[in-house]
């Protein structure tokens, strides 16, 4: 990986986001619903607290990699600077590394805001945070070939709505039955909850379900890295 082109790219991606109003409304989204449920639970107790977190958490790990980052690609495509970039002999992981290293830096700020707007434990800040950067970039190449499919920005968000919401969805329904339980199990924004629940509870999280979590993480990134590669490509110019 050549360190000039990486600096380079996150240099422009950086000021690429910074210029985009759509992004900057995405990333603000659970920081609002979060001071807004903070308020409206307010006098409802305690326990209200850990929900709070939990649901705005929620929101920002699957916002950000599913919705943002297929419009930062889709932005390159609409300014035919994916073109570019592929002929200039940019690689795909070089391309799509600057990226997921963006959305994770905007994932952290959202998530930290989350945490301490929602009355978070200031012990289990450092734990939080890592869970959800893993769970953020188990979602990061779903939303970055999202975003090759994607002609346009506003086709980004076409496609980005449904992945979000499938993504979103199933920590929030597990408890409901069997069912969700299980397939909410595969999904990276279940392994935060279930990796932060373990760890607000002291238990281990080299075991058990956390184990299981964290290894859900992993495939979804290794698998995902791969398909993008060759996604990248093959397809990179002209999907």
């Amino acid at each position: 990986m050549n360190g000039k082109i990486m600096y380079t790219l996150l240099k422009k991606d950086i000021k690429s986001c910074l210029a985009n109003k759509n992004i900057l409304v995405s990333v603000l989204i659970p920081i609002f619903f979060c001071a807004l449920y903070r308020y409206l639970f307010s006098g409802i107790g305690e326990g209200m607290q850990g929900f709070v977190l939990n649901i705005s958490a929620i929101f920002a790990i699957s916002i950000i990699p599913t919705s943002i980052l297929p419009i930062m690609i889709a932005e390159e495509k609409e300014k035919y600077t994916l073109r570019s970039l592929m002929l200039a002999h940019v690689r795909g992981h070089e391309f799509l590394t600057s990226k997921i290293l963006v959305c994770l830096g905007m994932t952290a700020v959202v998530s930290t805001a989350v945490f301490f707007i929602a009355g978070g434990d200031g012990q289990d800040y450092f734990a939080y945070l890592a869970a959800a950067m893993v769970s953020a970039a188990g979602l990061c190449f779903l939303g970055a070939m999202a975003g090759l499919l994607s002609k346009d920005q506003a086709s980004a968000g076409t496609i980005s709505a449904p992945l979000t919401l499938l993504t979103m969805l199933p920590p929030l329904f597990s408890g409901f039955n069997d069912v969700f339980e299980r397939i909410s199990a595969v999904v990276p924004t279940t392994s935060f909850q279930t990796i932060y629940t373990a760890v607000q509870s002291g238990q281990n999280i080299l075991s058990g379900n956390s184990l299981t979590a964290i290894i859900v993480c992993a495939v979804w990134i290794a698998g995902g890295a791969v398909l993008f590669d060759v996604f990248y490509r093959r397809k990179g110019i002209d999907c």
